[in-house]
């Protein structure tokens, strides 16, 4: 969502084999529906800074949210 057009999926084919392909395309499917996206390139960049109403306050939450995980 952050506007990647790839994805890595090695890992778990290898672990789970080529069929896990028809789990995985059913929970994307599944979530699409639920967050109400109607395709794939409809998500791709839309959490991205770019399409953000309010880049700021974007950019303010992310600072706080490095600033709540960093541990010492």
């Amino acid at each position: 969502m952050a506007g990647a057009s790839a994805v890595q999926l090695v890992s778990a084919l290898l672990r789970h084999g080529p069929e896990y392909l028809a789990t995985i395309r059913q929970g994307v499917q599944a979530w699409m529906e639920e967050h109400e996206y109607e395709s794939v390139s409809q998500m791709v960049g839309s959490m991205s800074l770019q399409k953000c109403s309010d880049p700021a306050a974007f950019e303010r939450a992310n600072y706080m949210r490095v600033l709540q995980s960093y541990k010492m």
